[in-house]
């Protein structure tokens, strides 16, 4: 039987058993050496090629989409529709994946390439023997079947001599697809169930074991019986009922009693096939060419004829492109699409979770009013206990003689222990709340300034106006949150130690007076005889009297005024604190929602895509649908 052999891509010569055309075997050399090189690593980088002018605009779009989504496209995906606008006659791949299990997709991948009117070929031995799921993938290529090829960690390659794969350019990936539950959720966190169809991942040999992606154009799904399908309906997360002319499912069941129930216009989005029957029709039409009438019925029984349909639709360049070539282009676009709609999406819903701004500030005024009411109540029933107790009565005005050194520590401990503790823990709570409402600079960065007073000569306590409630210096604005903390260090700073001295100079004078009017009793009764003993000791009494007076009515005076100041010093504290947070509502204006980087790169990329769109209508020629062609 006479055997053909191809010189180059669109010419065959019959050459007799024996024989040897030296013409042919240049041009067949030639062949082999451009078939070599149509696949390139996905790791390369490689230089501007030469692109047709009819694909220049469609390059250029495309190549400027990949930096525009740099993170919604998939750039294995892109740099396969880069190489394929590139080249004159561009390669199409096609990947045939079993599910779990890479021996049926070598045995599918032989009956779709056999060649009926010729013996079993080398090739087609050793694809059925070359492993089981857990080998290597296997690249089938054009070419003779004693071509030698590079070796690779990737795959395994056979030249095949089948007129399908020469005539439409044709490349077949055979390997397996994972689609254990297990896996499922890995894969929903990293990428849609059709990259991972249209992206073989392929498993190097090397000591790393990377996963190294293989874009395709088609890719066929061959699963075995019903469990098989369950397993991949459980892997799909995507619709792939409008992808039928990049992905076709295939299932091998019990084949029908007669090739009538399997006409291929019933069978769109899947396909059921029975290898065995056709492995079996193959064989009977190798043994006699008399047997074709039962090869056909049981070809078609078996149900390959879909996908050999399938196999080499829409591979005839249809204008400047194939259209299989437009439906990889079209469908890069559409997934960059989605996931900028996606990310978008997700954008839109967590601005929808944020409260509004009328809210926060409801939030924030209603908890002010808690903090303020209880603040104020608190410094009120604090002081009245603080004055009544024990501690405070030790400074009495007849205790002062042997208390006037417990003065600072007695009215220090006051300020210290009973003068807003709870309010001040409180505002620090409620300036958190701000800080989660969105007023994280102004509760940090806004200062409140005290009303600034400085002692002068008029205004210095002096024991005729022992006043304890002016300020030595001029007062430092501090945050509001520790606004509490400061006026009390301010209190203990400018009113404590006016009040010790104030005690100190009182028992002086006191001491002093009663001195005096002692010794001038002791020299009336010396120098005036008239004067009886009864007479000068009343002059000394007078003394006494008149500065334990003098001085009891000052030190009350004094301790009323301390009392007076510290309460209306913690009144004036807790109404700025509340005055300063409702200025903060107030004026606090949230910055409005800008556009961030991300909606800067999502609109860049949005308008990529229409370019490229663009360019693809401008491509002469029909739709993906004009280009069946026939092996």
């Amino acid at each position: 039987m006479p055997r053909w052999v191809a010189s180059a891509p669109r010419l065959t010569i019959l050459r007799k058993p024996g024989t040897v055309d030296r013409t042919a075997h240049s041009s067949l050399t030639k062949l082999r050496v451009r078939s070599a090189s149509t696949h390139v690593a996905p790791t390369a980088i490689n230089l501007r090629p030469n692109i047709p002018p009819r694909n220049r605009e469609l390059y250029d779009a495309l190549s400027a989409l990949g930096g525009a989504a740099e993170t919604h496209v998939n750039i294995s995906r892109l740099q396969l529709a880069l190489r394929g606008l590139a080249a004159q006659d561009a390669v199409t791949r096609v990947a045939v994946l079993g599910l779990n299990s890479q021996s049926s997709a070598q045995r599918l991948a032989r009956l779709l390439l056999a060649d009926p009117l010729g013996a079993e070929a080398r090739w087609e031995k050793e694809l059925v023997k070359a492993g089981d799921g857990n080998a290597r993938a296997v690249l089938l290529k054009y070419g003779d079947e004693s071509d030698s090829h590079a070796p690779t960690p990737l795959y395994k390659i056979l030249s095949v001599p089948s007129r399908i794969l020469q005539s439409h350019n044709l490349e077949i990936l055979v390997s397996t697809l994972n689609v254990n539950v297990a896996n499922t959720v890995a894969l929903a966190s990293t990428e849609s169930s059709a990259e991972s169809m249209l992206v073989p991942k392929l498993q190097a040999t090397s000591a790393r074991r990377l996963p190294v992606p293989y874009p395709v154009h088609k890719t066929l799904i061959l699963g075995e019986g019903i469990d098989s399908a369950i397993g991949f309906g459980r892997f799909l997360s995507d619709n792939i009922q409008d992808m039928d002319d990049m992905v076709k499912v295939a299932i091998e069941l019990p084949a029908p009693s007669d090739e009538a129930n399997a006409d291929p216009k019933t069978q769109v989005g899947s396909a059921a096939i029975n290898m065995e029957v056709g492995t079996k029709a193959l064989g009977t039409f190798r043994e006699s060419i008399q047997n074709s009438i039962v090869y056909e019925r049981g070809w078609f029984r078996s149900g390959l004829p879909v996908l050999s349909d399938w196999l080499v639709r829409h591979l005839q360049p249809v204008g400047s492109i194939k259209p299989i070539q437009k439906t990889l282009i079209a469908s890069i676009a559409d997934d960059v699409e989605a996931s900028i709609t996606n990310e978008d999406t997700a954008r839109l819903h967590k601005l929808a979770l944020v409260p509004k701004d009328q809210d926060v500030a409801a939030s924030v005024i209603g908890h002010l009013e808690s903090w303020a009411e209880k603040s104020h109540t608190e410094l009120r029933d604090q002081l009245d206990e603080a004055f009544l107790a024990k501690n405070w009565h030790k400074l009495s005005w007849w205790k002062l003689l042997w208390r006037v050194d417990d003065v600072t520590m007695i009215s220090s401990e006051i300020l210290e222990r009973r003068w807003l503790v709870s309010a001040e823990k409180n505002s620090i709570y409620l300036a958190g709340r701000m800080s989660q409402a969105g007023y994280p600079e102004d509760v940090q960065k806004l200062a409140v300034a005290s009303i600034p007073e400085v002692t002068t000569q008029d205004t210095a306590p002096t024991s005729e106006n022992p006043r304890t409630d002016l300020s030595t210096h001029v007062r430092k604005p501090t945050p509001w949150p520790g606004h509490i903390a400061s006026a009390r260090t301010e209190l203990i700073n400018d009113t404590v130690p006016p009040l010790q001295a104030l005690a100190q100079r009182l028992i002086l004078q006191t001491f002093s007076t009663t001195s005096l009017s002692s010794a001038a009793s002791a020299l009336l009764y010396a120098s005036v005889s008239s004067f009886s003993v009864f007479e000068a000791s009343a002059v000394a009494a007078l003394g006494l009297t008149f500065s334990l007076r003098r001085m009891q009515k000052l030190w009350e005076g004094a301790r009323e005024s301390w009392q007076g100041t510290v309460r209306e010093e913690g009144r004036r504290t807790l109404k700025d604190t509340e005055e300063t947070v409702r200025m903060i509502v107030r004026s606090h204006r949230k910055k409005k929602v800008g556009e961030d980087e991300g909606m800067v790169e999502r609109r860049a990329a949005r308008e990529a895509v229409g370019r490229v769109r663009e360019a693809l209508g401008k491509i002469s020629g029909g739709g993906a649908g004009d280009g069946n062609g026939k092996a």
